[in-house]
């Protein structure tokens, strides 16, 4: 049992120093160019209010707040003298913050990378490695893959986010190369004849599956003046259409062609995989080797600490088209089976856990309504929290309350308590956590 209060009184020695109960984090931002542009990315301005020497530029792009360890962009521990440090360099001097199991377990590293995300433009069709096949890829192309981790992963929404994710029924998919002439032309008339012949047979089979795999491979490995030629097609006859006659997805496809114009192969994918809106709260979860793409919005995102990405379509970047073809699992399930809510807490009606099938983390949502005060538990492991809404106060420090507003960071090392006090607009934070049973 630990009590803030008790600790602060004057039963302790006088010599004695109570390191603080969190700290804050300064983090670097990601300026991809599908990234918000100036102070209308959430990224950007969560950056600003977490480091007072952050400064805007209007014109450039701002796509991602990265908090924690990873070497690609790792975050500064903000200590109690005011000097800072890497927090991975902090993490080695002071094993206890993560607790001895998770030390044990991840080698005395933090085991995820938590992000925000500003999303103003569709990021690369792609899937994420397992274990396995990243160490295979980092020994081969380290330049491309700069780790050996796996990188499952999980988004929140924090806005209305759209996405792509995993693939359709594959009922759904015979009806579009049966109602699309160029998207039938495209994955070629053998590929698509098998695959609805096997979906009326049997959807469930294993043949079916075998022909979803065909199909998308005969996609993604086209040849890219066939591919411009049917898109060209397609375009133009959606165009054609009046807007508010158009679909939803009729308008997705040409919001993407005008993103990545010339022929790009992405496009299509619209076709094959599940095409997602989430509300804020809403999550999915993208284990390995399952293929998305995020398409707009803000969301917070926790993963395995990795940069490993296999892309293939809607980017300028690197492809690697045969290596994620491989590599997907190829199951399918209908889009609302892709989203998921937190569950809530049964020590506190503000928290909300998004828990992962995976060790290296879950995330919670704390919603501290107007005025309200209550301590963020301690947890057995390590946690990054970010404040996404509304602003308050926290014990940094006991019995010394330090304002919070949105966008700032804290690292809160293991079993701390962490005294809570919303402000008149209430007070939002996601939570990055790891807890080993």
């Amino acid at each position: 049992f630990f009590s803030p209060a008790l600790a602060a009184t004057s039963y302790l020695p006088a010599c004695f120093v109570m390191a603080p109960l969190a700290y804050r984090l300064q983090c670097s931002v990601q300026q991809y160019a599908w990234g918000r542009i100036g102070s209308a990315s959430s990224v950007a301005n969560f950056a600003k209010s977490g480091n007072a020497d952050f400064s805007i530029e209007e014109d450039k792009p701002y796509a991602e707040l990265w908090m924690g360890t990873h070497p690609k962009a790792p975050s500064e521990i903000v200590l109690e003298d005011g000097s800072t440090c890497q927090l991975g360099d902090w993490i080695q001097q002071h094993p206890d913050a993560l607790s001895k199991k998770v030390t044990a377990r991840f080698g005395g590293k933090l085991p995820f990378l938590f992000k925000v995300l500003s999303v103003n433009k569709a990021l690369s069709i792609q899937a994420h490695p397992h274990k396995e096949l990243a160490e295979k890829l980092h020994e081969s192309d380290p330049a491309h893959y700069p780790d050996d981790n796996h990188k499952p992963e999980m988004a929140i929404a924090l806005t209305e986010f759209e996405g792509m994710c995993g693939f359709r029924p594959l009922q759904e998919l015979s009806a579009f190369l049966k109602a699309v002439p160029e998207l039938r032309d495209v994955v070629t008339a053998a590929a698509s004849d098998a695959l609805c012949d096997a979906v009326a047979a049997d959807a469930a089979s294993e043949e079916a599956r075998a022909c979803l795999k065909a199909c998308f491979t005969a996609l993604m490995t086209q040849d890219a003046a066939v591919v411009k030629a049917c898109l060209e097609r397609l375009v133009a006859r959606l165009s054609a259409v009046e807007s508010a006659a158009r679909s939803d997805l009729d308008a997705l496809l040409l919001r993407l062609n005008g993103q990545y114009p010339g022929g790009d192969v992405g496009c299509f994918c619209i076709y094959f995989l599940n095409v997602l809106k989430l509300q804020p709260g809403e999550a999915m979860f993208l284990g390995p080797n399952e293929p998305h793409a995020y398409l707009f919005g803000d969301c917070v995102e926790c993963m395995a600490t990795s940069d490993n990405v296999v892309r293939a379509g809607l980017t300028p970047k690197f492809k690697d088209v045969d290596c994620l073809c491989n590599m997907l699992t190829y199951t399918t399930e209908p889009a609302e089976q892709q989203k998921f809510t937190g569950k809530a807490s049964p020590e506190s009606a503000c928290v909300s856990t998004y828990a992962t099938p995976v060790p290296e983390f879950d995330v919670a949502r704390v919603k501290l309504p107007a005025g309200a005060a209550e301590p963020l538990a301690g947890l057995p492991g390590p946690s990054i929290a970010i404040v996404t809404g509304g602003a308050g106060t926290a014990e940094l420090e006991a019995g010394a309350a330090t304002a919070l507003r949105t966008g700032q960071v804290l690292f809160i090392p293991a079993d701390a308590v962490l005294p809570l006090a919303a402000g008149p607009d209430g007070l939002q934070l996601h939570r990055a956590f790891t807890v080993c049973e």
